[in-house]
């Protein structure tokens, strides 16, 4: 049933003005055939048929419509994920990559941590996989790149020898999302906030990170991204 419910989700979002003024027209359509059923009256030319039992077939394919067109706009409402990837992008990811390979760097790579659950990004978290990044034989170096056209930026070199290097960022920009997550847990009644939490969290992990490739692409520094989780394997 999930599987369907999200195949008609994809159809109506590659059809969304179709989905749309198909659902009007069946709710006008229901509408008057629920008038003519309360006047008692027949339909023209549909003299023969049973109108409760039309309506009822009616009134299910739009109640069904509308349903899809709630859970699209769902969907489609500005995810504040997306938010935070453009500005991680714009104010983070161009202008860094862009300073390194003015500073002769001609192909700088850059590794962002990406984590199961936004927590991983709390500082206390970021300090063991430091330390555990250390305990394997990495260098660990903190830079402050000068900028240009923007405030200098902390920066993480991570080493594991003279001829191997990467910048290294966590994103904890996403820490922001936790008051958001709590505050749609909290409305939903009848679900396990925890639940919803956890699903919520790991929705708005994957539309970022999906945007950040996205708008990498567009700005031409997807060559100089990569992405790594709590494995670590940077090499």
């Amino acid at each position: 049933m999930k599987k369907l419910q999200n195949y008609l989700l994809d159809l109506a979002a590659n059809n969304i003005k179709a989905f749309t003024y198909l659902s009007y027209i069946l709710n006008g359509i229901t509408a008057i055939i629920i008038i003519f059923w309360l006047l008692k009256k027949s339909l023209p030319k549909l003299e023969n048929f049973d109108l409760e039992a039309l309506v009822t077939i009616v009134s299910f394919f739009a109640v069904t419509l509308n349903q899809l067109n709630r859970k699209l706009f769902e969907r489609t409402e500005y995810s504040p994920a997306d938010v935070l990837a453009l500005g991680y992008v714009n104010n983070f990811l161009l202008p860094v990559i862009t300073q390194l390979k003015e500073d002769g760097i001609k192909n700088p790579s850059l590794c962002i941590y990406k984590p199961k659950k936004i927590n991983e990004l709390e500082a206390s978290n970021i300090d063991v996989m430091k330390a555990e990044l250390r305990n394997n034989s990495y260098l660990l170096q903190e830079v402050k790149l000068n900028m240009k056209q923007a405030r200098a930026r902390d920066i993480l070199i991570i080493q594991k020898n003279q001829n191997k290097q990467i910048y290294f960022d966590f994103p904890n920009t996403l820490l922001s999302l936790l008051d958001y997550i709590d505050y749609k847990a909290e409305s939903k009644a009848n679900t396990s906030p925890d639940k919803l939490k956890t699903e919520l969290g790991i929705s708005l992990i994957t539309e970022f990170y999906k945007k950040v490739e996205e708008l990498s692409k567009e700005k031409r520094i997807n060559l100089n991204i990569k992405f790594c989780d709590a494995d670590l394997n940077l090499f």
